[in-house]
């Protein structure tokens, strides 16, 4: 799934997670912006603010649901959330850690009352109205659930409305698709914005940061556009559509 790239390209990636390791970059937050860009804020405890102040563990290794770990050369990781898996079961892929996501800010912040999560066709399921308990609630929706469900259960944004929090999905039918997450977002001078993008994927494994190569954006950094093509390119599962969790 990874893009063909030539030895500049490669070592440019590779510089961009050198840095944030000398950086001891602990936040999606503290990954640098590209040159000439700044950051865009996100309101205060908002659901993007928590985004961008995830936790990223020093190691970039990818730890697997069978408690294997993914091939180094899989990816080019930008970073790793601190954040282990929940299950040891194949059940946690790249939708469920979008719902996972979404719950755990709900969690943290005690409002797992408004938390809910979808049915396969995108009707809401109050956590609240549930009977289940926090990891009973997430594991139904892993294992019942997918990309479809947040395709027709999250609302439709415009590309220059995407901010950190918000979904990119693939899935036109059902079936088998592809989730990523928006984790950050900058601009440069001229307006140019670019995104920071994390996702899981099969089979179930810890969620990681994606960066950039080739003309895909800068410095480890997608355009939206880029990323676009980039799933395409690397994971074609339907076309890319932008979504935001309801109530946002």
């Amino acid at each position: 799934m990874r893009a063909t790239a030539g030895l500049a390209t490669v070592l440019l990636a590779l510089s961009a997670t050198r840095l944030c390791a000398q950086d001891g970059a602990r936040t999606v937050a503290s990954i640098p912006a590209p040159a000439g860009c700044v950051r865009i804020a996100s309101p205060d405890a908002s659901f993007g603010r928590w985004i961008q102040s995830l936790p990223l563990r020093q190691s970039q290794t990818i730890a697997l649901c069978d408690g294997g770990t993914v091939a180094d050369d899989a990816y080019h990781v930008l970073g790793v959330l601190d954040m282990k898996l929940l299950f040891k079961q194949d059940i946690e892929q790249c939708a469920d850690w979008a719902m996972r996501l979404w719950a755990e800010w709900h969690r943290e912040r005690g409002a797992l009352d408004k938390l809910f999560l979808f049915t396969y066709g995108g009707v809401r399921r109050p956590f609240a109205a549930s009977g289940k308990t926090y990891a009973q609630f997430l594991k139904w929706a892993f294992a019942n659930t997918n990309s479809y469900s947040l395709m027709k259960g999250c609302r439709e944004i415009t590309a220059a409305d995407a901010r950190p929090g918000d979904l990119v999905v693939q899935n036109e039918r059902g079936g088998v698709g592809h989730v990523s997450v928006v984790m950050d977002a900058c601009s440069s001078a001229t307006g140019q914005r670019y995104y920071l993008m994390g996702y899981s994927f099969m089979p179930a494994q810890e969620f990681h940061l994606e960066g950039a190569i080739d003309d895909y954006g800068m410095e480890g950094w997608f355009t939206l556009d880029g990323f676009f093509r980039f799933l395409r390119d690397n994971i074609p599962c339907g076309e890319p559509v932008l979504r935001r969790w309801p109530g946002l």
